[in-house]
């Protein structure tokens, strides 16, 4: 008895199997182009605003340069030394 319920559980794994590779590979074949197209989308989209980035970091200036640093307080401009 075992064997015979055993056996009807591979037959119906084999049956799902057989039904479902062709929806699988259906839903493949669909989305393939659809994920090219995203993808290539994407890359133009990320070229495009990293050069918008760039120019605009090239002219833009916030006036913060991490090479120089005022410990003791902000540089005064225009103070004569005694």
């Amino acid at each position: 008895m075992k064997m015979s319920e055993e056996r009807k559980d591979n037959r119906l794994k084999k049956l799902l199997i057989l039904i479902a590779s062709p929806v699988v590979g259906l839903v493949y074949v669909i989305a393939l182009p659809i994920i090219a197209v995203a993808t290539f989308l994407g890359l133009v989209t990320e070229r495009v605003i990293g050069g918008v980035i760039n120019v605009a970091g090239k002219t833009i200036s916030y006036g913060w340069r991490p090479t120089e640093s005022y410990l003791l307080g902000r540089k005064k401009k225009g103070k004569k030394k005694k």
